[in-house]
């Protein structure tokens, strides 16, 4: 099943500015999808690209060769890179899932050679829509998503894209801009963002999806769950349907102080 590529993708390579024989780093790669993104959308000019990743699970799951390289690494912990080793730092939908953010900050900070870019995207997962109709169901389902942690997460927290700003911008290390950039769907499809988002929330009563391995949390019971798969296809079947989540895209320049 391929997804179909996200509008998100461009809106985060357009706040991309890169020099020639540039350095990248994407913090919590996963499976190196980005660092491929930013090597065609600048052709040519990306000498050396590192994914870091926890565990190294997704790492096959998509085609990458030279100059991309993957390593496991801990991201909530010191980072093993030489100071100023990158121009560009990618950190996307990982933020959340860090305790302390302001020491992460300071290593994004470090490696990053003086006047390089840190792109820092986190999704507000409390702000997800979806309209059906069931309100009360579907609000209590985006909810319980959004605040449930998964074992693998030092931390969790469903308002990061609203604070992500503030975060980097707050440790003066950065001069900052936001943007704010909405996935909207009007089809309920496989591969599209909203299918499979709702597909990833059945980890919540035992179901296992692409990402994650389900596990019986308690929030949600599976009639419920299957309500509320069941209020998305009528939905959808009826023309009603919409989609939308909100991605903040945080760009921060390292101040050469």
């Amino acid at each position: 099943m391929k997804m179909v590529q996200s509008t998100l993708n461009k809106a985060i390579y357009e706040t991309i500015n890169l020099p020639e024989n540039a350095s990248i780093v994407d913090l919590g790669c996963r499976n190196a999808g980005y660092l491929n993104g930013i090597i065609e959308a600048f052709p040519g000019k990306v000498a050396k690209a590192v994914g870091v990743d926890v565990k190294d699970k997704d790492f096959g799951n998509i085609a990458y060769g030279a100059p991309v390289e993957l390593k496991v690494m801990n991201c909530a912990e010191k980072l093993a890179f030489s100071d100023n080793s990158f121009d560009l730092v990618l950190a996307k939908d990982i933020l959340e899932c860090i305790t302390d953010k302001q020491a992460f900050v300071k290593e994004i900070y470090r490696i990053l050679k003086p006047g390089g870019e840190v792109i820092c995207v986190n999704a507000d997962f409390d702000s997800t829509i979806y309209n059906g109709e069931n309100k009360d169901l579907i609000t209590k389902v985006i909810h319980a998503y959004a605040v449930t942690k998964q074992n693998w997460m030092d931390n969790i927290d469903s308002w990061m894209g609203r604070r992500t700003y503030s975060v980097f911008h707050n440790s003066g290390f950065f001069e900052s801009s936001v943007f704010v950039h909405s996935v909207i769907e009007t089809e309920y499809k496989e591969g599209r963002s909203g299918y499979e988002f709702s597909k990833n929330i059945g980890w919540l009563v035992g179901e296992s999806s692409d990402w994650v391995a389900g596990e019986n949390t308690g929030v949600l019971t599976k009639e419920e769950y299957d309500e509320f798969i069941s209020d998305l296809i009528k939905t959808d079947e009826s023309g009603n349907y919409l989609f939308s989540k909100p991605y903040y895209i945080y760009k921060g320049i390292k101040n050469n102080a």
